[in-house]
């Protein structure tokens, strides 16, 4: 793979990190707890892009350690486990969604309603691929 798509994805990791620390200062001056909430929110997202821009980088930059029959059995107990709470919290979360009348909680409701949703798909679909792919030689 180009060295290019390193650089452009170490140059990533350092945007996200700016962006995550420059929100994380921003909502310690913030006093609403919804606002606060949202900003702390999107520094913890900008921070996820930066690990899986570092994990790209390492990804095709060298060799992945194979994971083990044991590794997998204990990653896949623990995803399973928290794919199964992550469905209930999303039905939970929905059925609180339709009897909560108020904008500011239910704008709140909806975006937990969306990442769990989102968060679902990842570990039921993606995470698959990562498990069994081609080791990211086709990136």
């Amino acid at each position: 793979m180009s060295k290019d798509f390193i650089d452009i994805f170490n140059d990533m990791v350092e945007k996200e990190e700016i962006y995550t620390n420059a929100l994380i200062e921003l909502s310690g001056k913030i006093y609403h707890p919804v606002l606060k909430s949202i900003l702390i929110e999107i520094a913890n997202d900008s921070l996820k892009h930066s690990r899986f821009y570092e994990a790209l980088v390492e990804l095709i930059s060298s060799v992945q350690p194979a994971l083990s029959q044991e590794e997998l059995q204990v990653v896949s107990k623990e995803i399973d486990k928290h794919i199964d709470t992550e469905a209930k919290m999303i039905e939970l979360v929905s059925g609180i969604l339709k009897r909560v009348e108020y904008s500011k909680p239910k704008l709140i409701l909806s975006l937990i309603y969306s990442d769990g949703v989102d968060h679902h798909k990842l570990l039921t679909t993606e995470s698959l691929a990562i498990y069994g792919g081609d080791g990211g030689k086709n990136l």
